[in-house]
């Protein structure tokens, strides 16, 4: 196999923390140490790296945000189900 372009993780602080836990997460679950499979393990670490760069370019302005309004409308959709006088739920109604 060739040499792959390896991915040094998200520009923002938050958002980088965030994907070291997942990789973390990730290689406890499959790491052939313990039991895992090296394949799945890789292919894991792939999918997670490309996750958050689509993640980082949705989120970068000047290429734009196509899932942030799908993304709003399940937050309101799902505050709306929650019960009266929790934290979260939404303080007003659709007329």
């Amino acid at each position: 196999m060739g040499q792959q372009e390896t991915y040094p993780g998200p520009a923002s602080a938050e958002l980088r923390e965030r994907w070291r836990r997942d990789r973390r997460t990730i290689v406890r679950l499959h790491h052939p140490d313990r039991g895992g499979d090296p394949a799945v393990l890789q292919q894991e670490l792939r999918d997670n790296d490309q996750f958050y760069r689509r993640w980082e370019q949705d989120a970068n302005p000047a290429v734009g945000r196509p899932g942030r309004r799908r993304f709003s409308h399940a937050v309101r959709a799902v505050r709306a189900r929650i019960p009266r006088g929790w934290p979260g739920r939404r303080r007003y109604f659709d007329l």
